[in-house]
């Protein structure tokens, strides 16, 4: 059923979007007969080059009808092949490196939102902060839609210093007795802004006393050890913007260490500069069973 001519004269004020994870807005206007509306919240700003990080699509009904067949939601990224979209939902289509297509909206009362998590990854290898604005998200249903509020539009934007090197733990330690061996790994990634920075870092892992370290990977990358075996000093070996490395530390558990308890290795991924000295800190607990 088409809308009257005199109805749809009546709705020229502009209408007031729904803001991202809040409730509908209530029109003061007569309701179009089909209305999905759609808003985006932008990924964290926070988030560095490299990561991925959430963001939500909010599609709300603002019509009168229960949609009894699914409306296609599709977002695209901002027009720059440095970003990446991609979702966990079964039913997504994607389209390539920064679009994705789903069916929205099905059984969605009136006056109801849902809310769709999407990810995003920059992958830029430009230094600094970085706009990536130019981003949509648009849901259809069929001609009788209102074209008002279909559309959004999205930024999202990255801070890319130095600081925003990664060390994380790539695989966890398994518990282990007092006395015995145990091994773990940890990935050191170099998030940029710059490449091969003129003073190289260092990792530096330490044991409490009694625990000692006994070997670490990858042999091309070797680390030294202190004369108890508690401190590890290892080069930076991330000088590439993007590069990451693992690598791997093999341990003694203290003969006198308490059951049940754990022993904590700390990691300290040093930058001396670019622009100024930094560190990283990551500690590993390793079961003691």
């Amino acid at each position: 059923m088409r809308i009257p001519s005199i109805l749809a004269a009546a709705l020229t004020a502009a209408l007031v979007p729904t803001t991202a994870l809040a409730a509908p807005s209530q029109r003061s206007a007569p309701p179009y007969a089909r209305d999905l509306a759609v808003t985006v919240a932008a990924p964290d700003p926070a988030a560095p080059p490299g990561a991925t990080v959430p963001f939500t699509v909010v599609v709300c009904n603002h019509g009168t009808e229960t949609p009894q067949t699914p409306a296609t939601l599709v977002v695209n990224g901002p027009p720059d092949e440095g970003m990446q979209l991609s979702s966990d939902s079964v039913e997504a289509t994607g389209g390539g490196w920064n679009w994705i297509r789903l069916p929205v909206a099905q059984g969605l009362r009136p006056n109801q939102c849902s809310y769709l998590k999407l990810r995003s990854r920059t992958v830029s290898t430009l230094p600094g902060p970085r706009s990536y604005p130019g981003g949509t998200a648009e849901v259809s249903w069929d001609g009788e839609q209102n074209p008002a509020d279909n559309l959004a539009t999205w930024t999202s934007e990255i801070s890319a210093p130095v600081t925003g090197a990664y060390l994380a733990l790539a695989r966890p330690p398994l518990p282990t007795a007092p006395g015995d061996p145990a091994d773990f790994e940890v990935e050191e990634r170099n998030l940029g802004p710059s490449t091969d920075y003129p003073w190289r870092g260092r990792l530096v892992a330490q044991l409490p006393p009694g625990s000692t370290f006994l070997s670490s990977a990858p042999d091309s990358s070797p680390c030294a050890y202190s004369d108890d075996a508690t401190t590890a000093v290892c080069p930076d070996g991330v000088g590439n913007t993007w590069a990451w490395l693992n690598r791997g530390f093999a341990v003694r558990i203290s003969p006198t260490a308490p059951h049940g308890g754990t022993v904590t290795a700390t990691l300290t991924y040093e930058a001396p500069a670019d622009p100024a000295p930094h560190a990283f800190v990551l500690k590993v607990d390793i079961p003691v069973r």
